[in-house]
C-alpha cells in the first residue's frame, strides 16, 4: 500500500482476503467497505466487496452492486462469474447457471474458459447433477491438464459417492503431485481411501489435512467417521465436536446447517453409546 495509488487498491484487497481467510468476516467486510470508499473507481475492490456481501447473506445488495459494474465489454466476464458465485452460495442455482453461461459466451479462448467451466461444474455438483458436473471438470482438464483444483474436485466427487474409487484416487493423487501440502486435497485422498475401507492409508492423510486446515468442519467430520471405523470412539467424539464448533465460521460453504444437524444427531448417538459402554464396564 505504501507504493502509492496504483498499488494501494491491490494491497487493500489482499488485507480483505487475509481477514476473510482468517475467519473474520465482519472485519473483512468493514475493510472492504472502507477500501471502496477510498478507491470507488476500482472494479476489483467492488467485486470483492459484493462477494463478501453475498457470503454474509446480503444477496440482493451484492447482485445490484455487480450489475452496476456491467459495461457491455469483455470485462463483464468477471462480473458474471462473481454473480454466478453469489447466486450459487445462496442456492439460487438457475440464476447461477444462467450467469455462468453468460460468462462462458464472453470467454472465446480456451484459457479464458478454464475457470468458467470450473465454476459451472461446482454449480452442477451442488445441485447433485453429477454427470453434468463431471463433464465440466473433464473439459477443464482438457484445457489444462495441470489444473489441480479440477482434478481434486472430480476425484472427491467420485469418492464421496463411492464410485470408481481407483479412478478417483488417481485424480486426487495428480492434484497432490501439483500441490503436495494442500490440506483439502489430502482430505480428499484420505476420504477416498476411507471409502475403499483402507483405513490404514486414510488415517495419515486425514490427520495431516486436519493439522494443515484446523478449522475445516468437513475434515473433522471425515476424521470422526474414520475413528469410529477404527474403534477409536473417544477420538471420533472429539473430532465431531470440533466440526460442530467450527462450522458456523467456516470460510467455505460446503458444510451447511443441514449437514451440521445431521452430524449433531450422530454425535448424540455416539455419546449415548460411549456412556452405555462406560456403565457396562463399571458393572
Amino acid at each position: 500500500m505504501a507504493l502509492g495509488k496504483q498499488q494501494a487498491p491491490r494491497g487493500e484487497g489482499l488485507i480483505v482476503e487475509t481477514l476473510r481467510l482468517s475467519r473474520q468476516p465482519q472485519k473483512a467486510t468493514e475493510q472492504a467497505d472502507a477500501a471502496v470508499q477510498r478507491y470507488p473507481e476500482d472494479r476489483s475492490l467492488r467485486i470483492l466487496q459484493a462477494s463478501l456481501w453475498g457470503e454474509r447473506g446480503r444477496v440482493e445488495e451484492a447482485i445490484q452492486q455487480l450489475r452496476a459494474l456491467l459495461n457491455h465489454t469483455p470485462a463483464d466476464r468477471e462480473i458474471h462469474l462473481a454473480m454466478a458465485q453469489v447466486y450459487s452460495q445462496a442456492k439460487r442455482y438457475a440464476e447461477a447457471e444462467a450467469t455462468a453461461r453468460r460468462a462462458l459466451t464472453l470467454s472465446p479462448k480456451p484459457g479464458d474458459q478454464e475457470y468458467v467451466l470450473f465454476v459451472l461444474g461446482s454449480i452442477y455438483e451442488r445441485q447433485k447433477k453429477y454427470d453434468l458436473a463431471e463433464e465440466q471438470f473433464r473439459k477443464v482438464l482438457a484445457v489444462n491438464p495441470l489444473n489441480a483444483a479440477a482434478a481434486n474436485y472430480l476425484g472427491y466427487m467420485l469418492a464421496d459417492r463411492g464410485l470408481r474409487l481407483e479412478e478417483s484416487v488417481k485424480y486426487i493423487q495428480k492434484a497432490l503431485e501439483l500441490e503436495p501440502n494442500n490440506g483439502a486435497y489430502l482430505d480428499s485422498l484420505g476420504w477416498a481411501y476411507f471409502k475403499m475401507n483402507r483405513f490404514d492409508l486414510a488415517e495419515p492423510h486425514l490427520v495431516k489435512a486436519a493439522r494443515l486446515i484446523s478449522g475445516d468442519p468437513t475434515i473433522q467430520e471425515h476424521l470422526g467417521h474414520l475413528y469410529i471405523k477404527m474403534g477409536k470412539k473417544e477420538l471420533a467424539q472429539e473430532a465431531w465436536e470440533r466440526a460442530l464448533k467450527e462450522w458456523p465460521d467456516a470460510v467455505t460453504g460446503e458444510f451447511d446447517a443441514e449437514q451440521a444437524a445431521k452430524l449433531r444427531k450422530q454425535l448424540e448417538e455416539l455419546k449415548l453409546r460411549l456412556a452405555k459402554g462406560k456403565k457396562s464396564a463399571q458393572h
